[in-house]
């Protein structure tokens, strides 16, 4: 009986990774954008902008950006990180800015 909201969600969370993914493209073109698997989490490569993952774990913490670190998932996972996009859009929109205004 949820079948609506439940496509209702997954369209939500579709925009978000669409406006996300155009934003750091446009934006941070070195960053790598891994394509999404059914999940509502992005996986993104920053290794060409920071190859410390302990640096760049700082960086985002100084600059108020809670994300999962990559490294914490193995060794694959180093340089990356994982953005929630199952959240309001406009968290979504802070995420990104803060990391260009970061980085780029």
């Amino acid at each position: 009986e949820s079948e609506s909201w439940l496509d209702e969600v997954n369209r939500y969370i579709d925009g978000n990774f669409d406006y996300a993914i155009k934003y750091l493209q446009e934006k941070l073109p070195k960053a790598v954008i891994s394509p999404r698997e059914g999940t509502y989490l992005m996986w993104v490569d920053l290794s060409a902008y920071c190859d410390d993952e302990k640096k760049l774990e700082k960086y985002l913490l100084a600059n108020s950006i809670v994300v999962n670190q990559g490294y914490t998932f193995g060794e694959n996972g180093k340089g990356f990180i994982r953005i929630n996009l199952a959240c309001p859009r406009c968290l979504v929109e802070e995420c990104v800015e803060r990391l260009v205004e970061m980085l780029g």
